[in-house]
């Protein structure tokens, strides 16, 4: 799990989140949101659609990443995780929002999140890839810095450099 700073977020409508590092007690509620986690294995097959395949990519995110969530009266409603690749000073990013509360600037709290993450860990880079018609994904990642350096049909690659 990540380090500890929590914050109290505001989103778009005005209700209120409690947004930073995940904890080891967000462990369970965190593997409930992706239980159910509405569609599953869309995008990159993720999360996976399989309980027990789940079950072991939630638990690989919180081994090897630094991970955020964004809580609702105590349920994970979003979720991302930065996975450092120390050998080539950069991170993989990804992250997921349940479909109800989506549109609320969660996304955009727990990039930002990230990136101050990876700056701390004194990366040079941090990458994800993208469904090429997730518009509203592209238009956060942009808003945030990231900028596409491939030119794929269904899946791109975006970077953004720290």
């Amino acid at each position: 799990m990540a380090h500890e700073r929590r914050i109290k977020y505001l989103d778009k409508l005005g209700d209120k989140y409690d947004m930073g590092p995940a904890k080891a007690e967000d462990r369970a509620p965190l593997i409930e949101m992706y239980d159910k986690f509405v569609p599953k294995a869309v995008t990159q097959g993720l999360p996976p659609a399989d309980s027990k395949a789940r079950l072991i990519w939630v638990q690989g995110l919180i081994e090897e990443g630094e991970n955020f969530v964004a809580k609702r009266k105590g349920k994970v409603v979003g979720h991302c995780s930065l996975i450092p690749d120390e050998s080539r000073s950069d991170g993989e990013y990804l992250i997921f929002v349940s479909n109800t509360f989506r549109n609320r600037g969660l996304g955009t709290g727990l990039t930002e999140m990230a990136v101050a993450r990876g700056r701390e860990l004194a990366l040079k880079s941090i990458w994800l890839t993208v469904e090429a018609l997730n518009f509203r994904a592209i238009k956060l990642y942009k808003k945030i810095g990231f900028a596409f350096c491939d030119a794929g049909e269904r899946e791109r690659t975006m970077i953004l450099r720290l």
